[in-house]
């Protein structure tokens, strides 16, 4: 089965999250019909015809990792299971409702109410970022972190040497220094086949709403489930951890439904999704902004 195919114009990308205007036009182009090879060269004229932030670059492999992904879950998707063994059942999330928000949070809760409350405090303005790994993840377990979304290593906590320097982890230990990828082309230390299973929940806000409502939405949230960890982004977002170990995916997605509305990335949902490192370093190579963390309860931990 083929859809037809019709024009499709894709809108210049964004200055920042730009993986997710990629992610948003290999949809368009699967929506209208476009085989993967045209959906490529397509993509790939849009990238080469735009600007992108300094630094940012846009690799033919997170072309073809965000096409895979689009067809995956299209119209066809029946389809493509049958043929590329890939599972029907998708989780949908509803929309982001601000006005729900609004109406449940406190609205004189700010990102300072939020540190005066955080039981950890930070001490001269130093890094904290394996203090926090020790703590989120006791025993020396297998970490995969990335220095960004495309260069990134699964080893033992204790074989990270300056994870202060990176951008992203996956916020459950790994169960293997590699699993095989999705789309059957050999192994990655990146997957969601060695992500061992869900010891946090991460709900990343980073809409326009602002610091100080994100801040809101992740403590009432965490009314629902222990608030073990927020820290910002280094752009516009926070990232809120929330602990959920020994709970199911069932039991989880009320909770993960209320964030969505709240604003939060459904892709966190996602085990292997990456979600930004404690005190960790924006930009690659450990010189950009930091990703302060602006709350952390290590006595939800026990």
């Amino acid at each position: 089965m083929r859809l037809k195919t019709k024009a499709v114009e894709l809108p210049p990308p964004p200055e920042q999250n730009v993986h997710s205007s990629i992610m948003s036009n290999a949809r368009r182009l699967w929506l209208a019909g476009f085989r993967q090879e045209r959906a490529f060269h397509h993509l790939s004229q849009w990238r080469n015809q735009s600007t992108f932030r300094k630094g940012r670059t846009v690799s033919d492999k997170e072309l073809e990792d965000a096409i895979r992904t689009a067809w995956s879950s299209g119209p066809n998707k029946e389809l493509f299971a049958r043929t590329r063994n890939v599972p029907t059942q998708i989780q949908r999330w509803p929309e982001p409702n601000p006005a729900k928000r609004a109406a449940i949070i406190d609205p004189w809760f700010h990102v300072v109410t939020l540190w005066e409350n955080s039981p950890w405090q930070a001490s001269g303005g130093k890094l904290a970022t394996r203090y926090f790994l020790e703590q989120l993840f006791p025993g020396n377990p297998l970490l995969c972190c990335g220095w960004n979304t495309e260069v990134f290593n699964t080893l033992p906590l204790s074989e990270w040497k300056h994870p202060e320097r990176m951008q992203f982890l996956t916020p459950s230990p790994m169960t293997s220094r590699t699993g095989a990828r999705q789309d059957g082309n050999g192994e990655s230390a990146h997957t969601l086949s060695n992500t061992g299973p869900r010891r946090f929940l991460v709900a990343d806000f980073d809409d326009r709403a602002g610091l100080d409502i994100h801040a809101g939405a992740a403590w009432h949230l965490g009314t629902l489930l222990p608030l073990v960890m927020v820290l910002w982004t280094g752009g516009k977002g926070l990232h809120a951890w929330f602990r959920t170990w020994g709970l199911s995916d069932e039991e989880l997605t009320p909770f993960f439904r209320l964030a969505v509305e709240f604003g939060a990335d459904p892709r966190l949902w996602t085990r292997s999704q990456f979600a930004r490192i404690p005190d960790g370093s924006r930009d690659d190579g450990g010189a950009g902004t930091v990703q302060r963390v602006y709350y952390f309860n290590p006595e939800v931990l026990v």
